[in-house]
């Protein structure tokens, strides 16, 4: 029952280390005229819903939407974009979870279907209310794909280790 409270520790580590994310990048990649977006809590919220969650607990989600909400809190003008947008990403993967195997393939297209409707939802509200003034292909090409590509890398440095975090709580959780 403990490790239900180690996830949101988990979270709230990985909300703070997003601040500092774009500066552990390598000086040539951040002189490019493309944005990184951290979306670690997104992708760990994924991983929690995949490995951790039964079909009928929703800690992925709840977790997933209250850090969403400090997002938006703490690091947007917009209260509610986050929120939305990985409140509605979390529910789909609920969604294809149910279909889909648990494993390293499922996990990784779960993840980059995540990071790109979360990345749309959040590119569609901002220009919604005119906040930003980009077209989508320059959005695809200058924020989208670069986003992707270096959550994915997290991605790939945190799945072993998580993974067999979560999985092995979820079968304390169970028994």
């Amino acid at each position: 029952m403990l490790k239900i409270y180690i996830i949101p520790g988990i979270l709230f580590g990985l909300l703070v280390l997003e601040s500092i994310a774009t500066g552990l990048l390598p000086a040539p990649l951040l002189q490019l005229e493309v944005q990184y977006i951290p979306h670690w809590v997104l992708i760990f919220s994924i991983l929690v819903l995949l490995f951790f969650d039964s079909p009928l607990s929703y800690h992925g989600i709840i977790n997933g939407m209250i850090f969403a909400l400090i997002i938006d809190l703490v690091y947007t003008d917009l209260l509610g974009v986050y929120f939305l947008a990985y409140a509605v990403t979390l529910y789909i993967i609920h969604l294809l979870k149910k279909l889909l195997h648990q494993n390293f393939y499922v996990a990784m297209l779960s993840v980059t279907l995540g990071l790109v409707i979360a990345e749309c939802l959040i590119f569609g509200a901002y220009l919604l209310i005119g906040h930003i003034n980009l077209d989508f292909n320059t959005y695809v090409e200058s924020r989208l794909i670069p986003t992707v590509l270096i959550n994915l890398l997290f991605f790939l440095i945190v799945y072993p280790l998580s993974v067999k975090w979560l999985s092995s709580w979820q079968k304390e959780k169970e028994s």
